[in-house]
This record gives C-alpha cells, sequence and structure tokens, in this order.
C-alpha cells in the first residue's frame, strides 16, 4: 500500500447546496457505500456526506489509518470546504469514536457541530468491557468477527477475508487503543441509539454518552444486533432530521 492518502478528499457526496451537512462516518471495516441506502432518507435541508476512511473501496491502496488523531486532523481541515454552514455528524461503532474527536476538534477550533449522533458505542470515557480483539491471530479473530455478526454471508469468502481482515484490524487498533483525555465537555446535543441484542456495546455504557455534553441528551433503542442501525435506518433518520430542522 501506498501511504495514507491525506491529500485526497475523503468525502463523498453533497457538498454545496444543503444548508446543514450530515457527516457520516462508518464502522470498522466498512465504508462511504455503507451509507448509500441512507442518502434518500434525508429532505432537501440535509446534505449528507459520507467519510471514506484510507484503505477501503475506492482507496483501498491507501494505508488504513491505526489512530483516532490521524483520522480527525484531516476531517477537520477537509470539513473546511463545507463554507461557514453548520455541520452535524453521524457515526456506528468506530465511527462513533471519530465523530466524538471530530467534534472536540471542530469546538476548538471555534467551529462546534450542530448535533452528534453516535450509535453502537459504549461513551469514550468508559473503560473497556471486553477483550482486545486487534491481536489476534487471522483464525481467531475472524471467527471473532463473525460471531459479532460483523460481516454476515460474506465472512465465509476467502477473497473477502483477505480484503476484511488486515483493514479490520486496523480499524480495531484505531478503537481499541484510543485514550481519552478529561477536557471540557461538549455543548453540542448528542443523541445516541443503541440495538437491544448488540454484543459489543450495553444499553449503560451506550446511556453513558449524557455524561459528555452540557446540551440535550436523548437515547433511542431498536431491535437487533451491532448492526441494528441500517434496518431501522429510516426511524434513526426521521429522528436525526427531526432535531435538525
Amino acid at each position: 500500500m501506498t501511504g495514507i492518502g491525506l491529500t485526497r478528499s475523503w468525502l463523498r457526496g453533497e457538498t454545496d447546496a444543503a444548508p446543514i451537512r450530515l457527516l457520516c462516518i462508518p464502522h470498522a471495516g466498512a465504508g462511504a457505500s455503507s451509507f448509500n441506502r441512507w442518502l434518500d432518507l434525508f429532505g432537501p435541508k440535509i446534505g449528507v456526506v459520507r467519510v471514506q476512511l484510507p484503505g477501503r473501496e475506492d482507496v483501498a491502496d491507501r494505508e488504513p489509518l491505526r489512530r483516532v488523531g490521524v483520522a480527525v486532523d484531516e476531517l477537520v481541515t477537509q470539513c473546511t470546504t463545507f463554507g461557514a454552514g453548520p455541520v452535524a455528524l453521524y457515526g456506528h461503532s468506530m465511527g462513533a469514536l471519530i465523530a466524538y474527536e471530530l467534534a472536540r476538534a471542530l469546538t476548538a477550533a471555534h467551529r462546534p457541530p450542530a448535533h452528534l449522533f453516535v450509535s453502537g458505542r459504549r461513551a469514550p470515557h468508559l473503560a473497556a468491557s471486553r477483550a482486545v480483539l486487534h491481536r489476534l491471530p487471522d483464525p481467531d479473530f475472524a471467527e471473532a468477527l463473525s460471531a459479532m455478526g460483523a460481516w454476515g454471508a460474506a465472512g465465509r469468502s476467502a477473497s473477502f477475508l483477505r480484503y476484511a481482515l488486515p483493514l479490520t484490524r486496523a480499524d480495531l487498533e484505531l478503537s481499541e487503543e484510543y485514550t481519552h483525555y478529561q477536557v471540557p465537555r461538549l455543548a453540542c446535543p448528542i443523541t445516541a441509539f443503541h440495538g437491544t441484542e448488540d454484543p459489543i456495546a450495553d444499553p449503560d455504557e451506550v446511556a453513558a454518552w449524557a455524561a459528555l455534553t452540557d446540551g440535550a441528551f436523548a437515547i433511542h433503542e431498536y431491535p437487533g444486533d451491532h448492526l441494528f442501525h441500517h434496518r431501522h435506518r429510516e426511524a434513526i433518520a426521521a429522528i436525526m432530521t427531526a432535531a435538525l430542522n
């Protein structure tokens, strides 16, 4: 692979017309296309911008990132293409962690987000309650991810695993090696979503996001496993739309 590709835009989708942009950051192992079916769920006032981190899909030739700070520094720079308009953030699982740190960085740059939406991840200030996965040997690593429903039927394909294992390992290193530093809480509202059968994030761990903002907090629960957000995307998009209007 050739570098991490920080000079090429990671932003996919609308960047000009809508009054507010909603930046969507995917979970470990996923790319911008994981939000393709979300694009038509928002009205004309919200422009959906999907984040394509290096190492996947159309930037599969780039080295994946292994530290949250590297992703956030570049995203802060790339968000300047939005001009002065408001930006909201949504991230699932690993994406929720990046979205949170991006919210902190934008706030420090005097561009606080309008809203932070998170799903499928414990609040970042909580210690991990599950075993570290990214250091496991490939067979054990693949088995652990399959047991969590990370890949579905695609995980049985040898060609898929050749692509997905190194990428997901790097993404989980980014997430599992993260350290939270105490700083002033966010001022923007936070809305959290979680699945009732999620094997990765417990309800109380998701509810703990409330401690990270001085703004309003809301939490919504849906049936489903770790990838519940795709099954319930219409309901989640409706909540986001109402919060941003």
